[in-house]
């Protein structure tokens, strides 16, 4: 191991020291330390050109995996200069414009009912089937505001059906939750699992809830070109690649109608918001804010109820 190596090691035992995974840092710092390599730099350096050829623009990719190659020369420069090293820090805000112009579409409640409809169908009468599977995971992202890793990665042991809770483990930023369950889930979930054992003899060999028959994961892919079939079984246009709906904005969605069944039921929203911010898995209420101003910006008739309960939160 060379010293740029050891510099790029140093940064990842940082960041795992202070709560995040980092769990593809390895394999990326390694390509960067390949290029850091190939441009001849010296090993207490992180030079401007190595950084602009790092995150320039690749064929064929995506705004949002250019967006993570951003964040993980970003981060590396930041470290290096805060001990010394000669680093460029890319500009914080290079890459934003791209990745926010992403507008998250919330689903009417018409729209839910004939998106889940169609997830049923698209299920087809074996209940522990991968479609069915992934038709259950898709109430989950709504009813519990869950990531769509963080269902797909449910143990076993995470699951309580009797207290119908659920236990999420090392989640974004390595933070651990419980999450209430809404009754009918409870059921469903249930459902499943008693079919598995029955159907899917290896069912029991493993400790994933979500499995295929040999035990391996849901993966997320999968259960996002359902998602896409669904929408098609329910008329719901999708409008490309990279504009949505996303099996992500089940999430916004969970987290909008939250607030909006608040604001009409009265309820200090100022005083919930922590609450909702820890049911969703967020480091603080900042995050979910977010959530609040979209809430009033889609439902215009409560904005001034919201900003009575907490202006300052949603800008006039």
């Amino acid at each position: 191991m060379n010293a740029f190596e050891e510099i790029t090691a140093a940064y990842i035992a940082e960041k795992r020291a202070v709560g995040y995974k980092m769990e593809k840092a390895g394999k990326v710092m390694a390509r960067i330390a390949a290029l850091h390599a190939d441009m001849g730099c010296r090993c207490d350096e992180l030079p401007r050109d190595l950084v602009e050829a790092w995150v320039a623009k690749r064929p064929g990719e995506t705004e949002t995996t250019r967006f993570h190659r951003m964040g993980y020369i970003r981060g590396l420069g930041e470290y290096m200069a805060r001990m010394g090293y000669d680093a460029y820090v890319l500009p914080g805000k290079q890459g934003y414009t791209e990745r926010e112009s992403y507008s998250p579409y919330i689903f009417t409640d018409a729209e839910l009912c004939a998106l889940f409809a169609s997830a049923d169908r698209l299920a087809g009468s074996d209940r522990a089937c991968q479609r069915a599977q992934a038709a259950i995971v898709m109430r989950l992202l709504y009813s519990s505001g869950l990531r769509v890793g963080e269902a797909c990665g449910l143990c076993k042991g995470d699951v309580d059906l009797d207290a119908g809770v659920l236990a999420v483990r090392h989640a974004k930023n390595d933070k651990d939750r419980v999450v209430p369950m809404h009754a009918a889930m409870v059921s469903r979930m249930r459902a499943f699992a008693h079919a598995a054992q029955l159907e899917h003899p290896q069912y029991g060999a493993h400790e994933l809830f979500w499995s295929l028959p040999e035990g391996r994961p849901l993966s997320t892919r999968f259960v996002y070109g359902f998602f896409r079939d669904a929408l098609w079984g329910a008329g719901i246009s999708h409008g490309g690649r990279g504009k949505g709906p996303r099996v992500h904005d089940l999430r916004f969605t969970f987290a909008c109608h939250r607030l909006r069944g608040w604001v009409e039921a009265g309820d200090d929203v100022n005083a919930l918001m922590p609450y909702l911010a820890t049911y969703m898995g967020h480091a603080d209420t900042r995050c979910t804010e977010y959530y609040l101003r979209l809430t009033a910006e889609l439902f215009p008739g409560m904005v001034a109820r919201v900003e009575r309960e907490c202006g300052w939160m949603v800008p006039s």
